[in-house]
């Protein structure tokens, strides 16, 4: 049982390195897709956009005259799954994500990366964003870098092709820092507060009668002198017993709890949406953490601002996708693995 509401796999794996064009990939691109009206819906992460199926020649997913190709779909593709497979190694192709195969979940992703890229640069065009001569030159002193370190892996994408999509790709960060500027950076020291804690689970049970007897028994004998990291080996429903969290990681009535602890303080008894807990605060203020919690904060103020701008600017946009193209580009890198 996960402390965290709902881990995302790719949240686990963003701090790990992988290899190739990622490493260029911003994850203030990778963010939600809003709706429009009219056209079928696919749904991202929680959000929907309109998506028309087609060809227009030229690229593999358009929106307006802004675009991207069956070549830089492939990199990206290619790109995440080599990035995936060196970090966990190939053993990932037998594994699933909420009961898709690994494989299909990557991508799934890449589509969503491929759908938000366009986007945020169709963004870009109406906001009047654009890079600046230095950092274009930027760009293509990399995408060069690029093509010649791995010039025989990638002969299915040209010179223009690599250029064009660094272009993109660094385009959408500066959409995102343009648009998050003035983002309020102003954390306080509680808020920036990361606590260390112990905590025993009861799952939820239909049995009303015994609802939270394990947690009752576990809280008597703690009041008795038992060790509170021994009673959670002994009652608790999940192998995991210890945690460091921040606020805004966990369900409202388990942060309130934990959060009001002081360091060597044991909670009442804490009813959440999947079970019940007892909390016990190790640290209350877990020392030199505070800088850091406070940067994860303001980033997670820049990304739901972010969200705002092109949820609303996603109303009424429609997306074009050469599905066969995907379709064969999806195939023939599975035949791959």
């Amino acid at each position: 049982m996960l402390l965290k509401c709902s881990c995302c796999l790719m949240e686990d794996i963003s701090m790990l390195k992988v290899k190739k064009c990622l490493i260029f990939f911003s994850i203030a691109v990778l963010l939600l897709c809003g709706c429009s009206a009219d056209m079928p819906e696919i749904t991202i992460n929680d959000y929907i956009v309109k998506l028309s199926t087609g060809a227009d020649g030229e690229y593999m997913l358009s929106g307006g005259d802004i675009g991207i190709t069956d070549g830089q779909v492939r990199l990206l593709l290619e790109s995440v799954r080599s990035g995936y497979e060196s970090a966990l190694t190939s053993s990932i192709w037998n594994m699933e994500v909420n009961n898709v195969p690994f494989g299909e979940y990557i991508d799934n992703l890449v589509l969503d990366m491929s759908l938000r890229l366009v986007l945020v640069n169709m963004l870009a065009k109406e906001k009047h964003i654009e890079l600046s001569e230095q950092e274009r030159s930027a760009c293509e002193h990399k995408a060069e870098a690029y093509y010649l370190e791995y010039a025989g892996d990638i002969d299915y994408i040209n010179k223009d092709e690599l250029n064009d999509l660094f272009i993109m790709m660094q385009l959408s960060d500066k959409v995102y820092d343009e648009l998050t500027r003035d983002v309020d950076t102003q954390i306080s020291m509680d808020e920036a507060r990361i606590i260390k804690i112990q905590y025993i689970y009861e799952a939820a049970s239909d049995d009303s009668d015994g609802q939270q007897e394990k947690l009752e028994k576990a809280a008597a004998e703690y009041e008795e002198g038992a060790d509170f990291a021994a009673l959670a080996v002994k009652y608790s429903d999940s192998a995991e017993y210890s945690a460091e969290i921040g606020r805004g990681e966990l369900e409202k009535s388990f942060e309130e709890a934990a959060f009001n602890l002081d360091s060597g303080q044991i909670s009442d008894i804490v009813n959440c949406d999947n079970g019940s807990y007892l909390i016990y605060c190790i640290d209350d203020n877990v020392a030199g953490r505070s800088e850091s919690q406070a940067e994860s904060i303001i980033q997670r103020r820049k990304s739901e601002m972010f969200d705002e701008y092109l949820g609303e600017f996603s109303k009424g946009v429609s997306l074009l996708l050469d599905e066969r193209a995907w379709e064969k580009l999806v195939s023939n890198n599975s035949s791959n693995q």
